[in-house]
């Protein structure tokens, strides 16, 4: 057996080695340690169809935002982390729906996975006008399957997740998900 003929094996199992490292090692996107991230995926593809997890959270400013008092509201709930770079994309259109957006009842709402005053700084730097709470010790994503970043939920104004996006949401998406949840 020649070395040229190995080759297609090890690769075979170079690719399956990466591939089980990528799905069970936490990610760089703030993954928890201890859980795959297919199992934090389908822990918020889970909630498709059902109430969202209830929750309280402060933002970097000390206010408090309760799920519960947006009932009637679409609410779009957007995970992110100034260290995560479809995060850091995104922010935009989060800001630019929120503006547009918030006198036809719905509410972007940002949640860093991150230091409080990084995550002001990060959006005050880029002029950005989001409101973006901050989940200090991971409470909420965990609740949303969200450990692994990015990840948007639209809620509708029962309080039922309609959707659950994982990874970097386009505008046009985002837009169309929100308008489906207001009819």
């Amino acid at each position: 057996m020649n070395r040229d003929s190995l080759a297609p094996r090890r690769y075979g199992w170079l690719a399956i080695a990466l591939l089980a490292f990528t799905l069970l090692v936490p990610d760089c996107y703030g993954q928890k340690k201890g859980e795959p991230v297919m199992a934090a995926n389908a822990k918020a593809m889970a909630l498709v169809g059902k109430p969202a997890p209830e929750f309280s959270v402060a933002d970097g400013n000390g206010q408090s935002f309760n799920l519960a008092d947006d009932r009637g509201k679409v609410v779009v709930l957007a995970f992110w982390a100034t260290w995560c770079p479809p995060c850091r994309a995104e922010m935009p259109t989060f800001a630019k729906l929120q503006k547009e957006m918030a006198s036809q009842g719905v509410a972007v709402v940002a949640i860093a996975n991150d230091d409080p005053a990084k995550a002001l700084e990060f959006l005050a730097g880029k002029k950005l006008d989001v409101w973006s709470l901050t989940d200090e010790g991971r409470r909420v994503s965990t609740l949303y399957g969200a450990n692994a970043l990015p990840k948007t939920f639209v809620v509708d104004r029962n309080g039922i997740v309609v959707k659950a996006i994982l990874g970097k949401v386009s505008e046009a998406e985002l837009r169309a998900v929100i308008k489906a949840a207001q009819e």
